[in-house]
């Protein structure tokens, strides 16, 4: 069953399609638009659209299909380095283009690094279907269940501009956060509300992350944690002996709001 590729291996994720380089040749980046991934911390996941409008609408069901390829042939022919990982496309197929672990896709500047980029098809009146929506809330957290992200969002609303703590790209910022965050002049709508309201709705923590409510909130955790043996550094930052301490701890997967 195809999947996720995640360091050469594939991920099937329940209730999902998704298709990957190796079921199709139109399934990949150009090699203008990626390099190896520098860091094998990947500690952000960030949301995009495609076309970043507002206002937005729910359209409902789903689209014809086809979305996908069409976002990915695009990239190729754009002379500007820009790509996501990962394009959601209008029937809710999820397009694969890389490796998820191993590979820097150019889709949000200074987070390349460390992220992983999630573009969903946004039609031209604006509007986003049910079925991309329904496929993104089923991928993000088994994103954050494979790579040790803790889901937790911004809180919102949306301020007109990105966080002060992602201007370095968020080097100790962890979690699901959208283009609009990191990046200047992106717009309310990249990615919208809609998503954000749908993983709180999932569970997914919410903090201001400016006036770090993140790191107060992990800075206990691990304290915590410490007094069991843990041995953490309380820093405030869920990296990979946190999740670790918290899979011994009795947290399946090392995910705070996943139980």
């Amino acid at each position: 069953m195809p999947g996720l590729l995640v360091n050469g291996q594939e991920i099937p994720v329940e209730g999902l399609t998704i298709i990957n380089p190796n079921d199709t040749a139109w399934c990949r980046l150009d090699p203008k638009d990626f390099k190896a991934r520098p860091t094998p911390w990947v500690r952000q996941i960030i949301l995009h659209t495609t076309k970043g409008n507002s206002p937005q609408t729910v359209l409902p069901g789903k689209g014809p299909g086809g979305r996908a390829r069409s976002t990915a042939d695009y990239w190729r022919g754009d002379p500007t380095p820009s790509a996501a990982h990962i394009v959601i496309d209008n029937d809710g197929t999820v397009a694969c283009l890389c490796d998820l672990a191993t590979t820097e896709a150019y889709h949000a500047t200074v987070s390349n690094a460390w992220s992983i980029g999630i573009e969903m098809y946004q039609e031209a009146n604006n509007g986003v279907h049910e079925a991309v929506y329904d496929a993104a809330v089923k991928l993000v957290p088994e994103l954050c269940r494979i790579f040790g992200i803790q889901l937790q969002i911004p809180k919102h609303p949306y301020k007109n501009e990105p966080l002060r703590r992602m201007a370095d790209g968020g080097a100790h910022c962890v979690g699901v956060f959208g283009h609009r965050d990191n990046t200047p002049q992106r717009g309310h709508g990249d990615p919208g509300d809609e998503i954000f309201a749908r993983l709180a709705a999932l569970g997914a923590e919410r903090f201001d992350h400016d006036a770090e409510e993140d790191l107060a909130a992990w800075r206990q955790r691990q304290d915590t944690l410490n007094q069991s043996g843990a041995g953490l550094t309380v820093d405030g930052i869920p990296g990979a002996k946190t999740v670790e301490a918290l899979k011994a701890a009795g947290r399946p997967h090392g995910i705070w709001a996943l139980g």
